[in-house]
């Protein structure tokens, strides 16, 4: 699958693009720049520490934030600090790790539900829909995040599309897409069925970045990723994609960030193997 240029420039007009990245901003500008490719938006923000003035280009603003440095400090910031800055109908927040890529697959529909976001396949039908690193809210899904009786924040997608789901349809009346509309929006752990408006999950970049941009990402990215899942399920698909250079460098960080399992050994193996008889083949 590979990024499409639309026919037509897609408008909306109505939606701030937002990303929250004070770890890694240069990577989330790129996703920023994917998306903007792809549409032009009512208003493009990267929130992130000053430092970062350097790097952002022209289109898109700043808000400097005090660094975030786990996931519950993201999750805190996207409830109760997001909406105060979002002054559009929608928000369309990606993360370096999900971005749009395909316009021609949006829907005017989209713009009809609260919350649309990748689906969760694991989860019940009813609370599938909840993906929040690429996802769209509508600013009453945004104000909804910050209600008092939500006391538990992270992760904040869950708590927002399954712990207090009945409370914020409820108390709200917020509407949470549902998973056919969903899929057409975004996809992250399946396979999609046909073009999506955009994607979420590393171990999908693949799909989207050559071979070089990727192996320059990992280069950027902190310690705790490589000891994670998401890093074997990223080795697993440069594998599938051919790219051996990539996977032979991500298996060299996971083992340099302490990781010495049965399973990093043989992908080890497997890279090695890959990028010695057969070049990597980078995909735009």
């Amino acid at each position: 699958m590979h990024p499409m240029t639309p026919s037509r420039p897609l408008r909306l007009p109505q939606v701030t693009l937002a990303a929250v990245d004070t770890r890694a901003p240069d990577l989330a500008l790129h996703a920023l720049a994917r998306s903007m490719a792809q549409a032009t938006f009512g208003r493009v923000v990267l929130f992130s520490g000053a430092g970062a003035a350097s790097l952002v280009p022209a289109g898109v603003e700043l808000v400097p934030i005090e660094p975030i440095a786990s996931g519950a400090g993201y999750s805190r910031f996207v409830l109760r600090e997001l909406p105060a800055h979002v002054h559009t109908s929608h928000a369309l927040i990606v993360q370096w790790d999900g971005f749009v890529v395909d316009a021609s697959a949006w829907r005017d529909e989209f713009l009809d539900w609260d919350y649309v976001g990748a689906v969760w396949t694991e989860a019940p039908r009813t609370g599938q829909v909840g993906n929040g690193g690429f996802s769209l809210r509508s600013r009453r899904m945004l104000e909804a995040g910050r209600d008092p009786r939500i006391e538990h924040e992270h992760p904040e997608d869950l708590v927002l599309c399954h712990e207090y789901r009945a409370l914020l349809e409820r108390e709200h009346g917020v509407r949470i897409a549902p998973p056919g509309l969903a899929r057409r929006f975004a996809f992250e752990n399946e396979r999609p069925a046909g073009p999506t408006f955009g994607f979420h999950g590393p171990y999908n970049l693949p799909r989207f970045l050559d071979e070089e941009t990727l192996e320059r990402w990992l280069d950027r990215l902190p310690d705790a990723f490589f000891r994670g899942r998401d890093a074997r399920r990223l080795a697993r698909a440069l594998l599938g994609r051919r790219m051996g250079r990539a996977a032979r460098r991500l298996v060299a960080r996971r083992r340099a960030s302490g990781m010495h399992d049965p399973k990093t050994r043989l992908l080890g193996l497997a890279a090695a193997a890959l990028a010695a008889v057969q070049p990597s083949q980078g995909r735009q």
